[in-house]
């Protein structure tokens, strides 16, 4: 991949959009190119925070692991996200886990390059600030669902919020049961009884891979939204 794909693939990320081209195209010029194979770890939580990540190709998942071995899934990226502002911003250790869902190819900027051209583009640094914002109000929001929302509310919640990425009533996602059931902070059991009661209901179809949705509003009425 060569410098201006690079300088594409940098341009079309949400977390670039207002940035100047001069400031994107340097951190194009500062990216390199990483490719992972699907299950790779591209990095474990506690090691060093030296890059932002944007992804290029394929589908990656950020999670954490309990002490005891248990999985909860954060987030899933896909192209052309990024992910990393956080330890770019405090230069401190990943405080999650990320693996590549699919094979996948991820450009990598390295902090002092970000940094540097933040330093002289204010368009770069309100785009880190509305960035790490984002995260606050996700991870706000997902610790008040654990509290405040039941399981099949939670699915409810996480069907539409699937539903509003991919922006059809029939969702196709790589995630299997059990990264969904972790998404949402519960067993692979729990999960799958409250998707065929869903579809009981007529609200959703579930299929190999994809999720139809039915009745938006009663899923919007279910979770309270």
């Amino acid at each position: 991949m060569d410098e201006l794909q690079r300088g594409r693939v940098m341009a079309a990320s949400p977390l670039l959009a207002g940035v100047p081209a001069d400031d994107v195209a340097a951190l194009a010029r500062a990216a390199t190119v990483r490719r992972y194979r699907r299950g790779q770890l591209l990095f474990c939580e506690g090691d060093p925070g030296d890059s932002l990540l944007v992804v290029a190709e394929g589908t990656l998942k950020a999670f954490h692991i309990s002490p005891h071995g248990e999985e909860l899934l954060l987030a899933v990226v896909e192209p052309p996200q990024a992910l990393g502002e956080l330890t770019v911003a405090d230069g401190g250790a990943r405080s999650l886990s990320v693996s590549a869902l699919t094979a996948a190819v991820v450009l990598r900027v390295p902090r002092d390059a970000l940094l540097e051209v933040a330093a002289r583009s204010p368009a770069l640094t309100r785009a880190l600030l509305a960035s790490l914002a984002g995260v606050v109000r996700r991870l706000t929001g997902a610790a008040a669902d654990l509290v405040f929302l039941d399981i099949p509310r939670r699915v409810a919640k996480f069907v539409l919020a699937l539903r509003d990425a991919d922006g059809s009533d029939v969702v196709r996602t790589r995630l299997t049961q059990t990264d969904m059931a972790d998404r949402v902070g519960a067993s692979r059991q729990s999960l799958n009884a409250a998707l065929q009661e869903f579809q009981r209901r007529g609200w959703i179809a579930v299929g190999p891979g994809e999720i139809r949705i039915r009745d938006v509003e009663a899923l919007r009425r279910f979770v309270g939204a």
